[in-house]
């Protein structure tokens, strides 16, 4: 049976140097281009690959194991955590974001399903990190709305559904999103010191 290799790029950084032998070893199998390197290499090593997915085993939870786990995920590259030693309170020494894998050691693991598995974590992560932008815009532009409305109630004695429309019709007529025209009624009422 033979194995097909991808050609995706594999970081490895591993704080032992046998450990890192051994993951390159079980990489082999399945990717051609494994790169490896040691921590202070890490950040440059994957600013240079285009799409990198990164394996990284150490010891136990580290300060320098929580850096690359939030530069790989400012970074937005899969991670996939390999840990020898994980204590009750080692916990509170790994980030809280859940976007990367994390496993324990173990010479038996096949890598390249967990591999798939942190890709699919990140994009997933991505996905709801770009829907709470999304919705947190959303929020703000609602609350633009409402506070024009608020002002056009006020001053000019619409009931809630008229101030609406009116800011609804404003957008249309000027090709405008309403966001953006409660901005400007806004703006403009704080101009006039309304």
């Amino acid at each position: 049976m033979s194995l097909s290799h991808s050609s995706q790029s594999i970081v490895v950084c591993c704080d032992s140097v046998s450990d890192q032998a051994g993951i390159s070893a079980k990489l082999a199998l399945h990717y051609d281009q494994i790169l490896l390197c040691q921590l202070a290499q890490l950040e440059r090593m994957i600013d240079k690959e285009s799409s990198p997915t990164v394996v990284v085993s150490w010891r136990q939870p580290s300060a320098e194991l929580r850096l690359i786990v939030e530069f790989c995920s400012q970074r937005k590259v899969p991670l996939l955590v390999i840990l020898k030693q994980l204590q009750v309170n080692d916990i509170n020494r790994l980030p809280q974001h859940h976007d990367f894998v994390l496993l324990p050691f173990d010479s038996a693991f096949e890598l390249k399903p967990w591999i798939d598995y942190a890709k699919q974590v990140r994009e997933t992560s991505m996905a709801m990190a770009q829907e709470i932008e999304s919705l947190t815009q959303k929020l703000e532009e609602r609350k633009w709305v409402e506070k024009a409305k608020g002002i056009l109630m006020r001053l000019h004695g619409l009931d809630e559904d008229k101030a609406y429309r009116a800011l609804r019709s404003s957008a249309m007529q000027s090709s405008l999103s309403l966001a953006q025209v409660a901005k400007n009624v806004i703006h403009t009422m704080e101009g006039l010191g309304v």
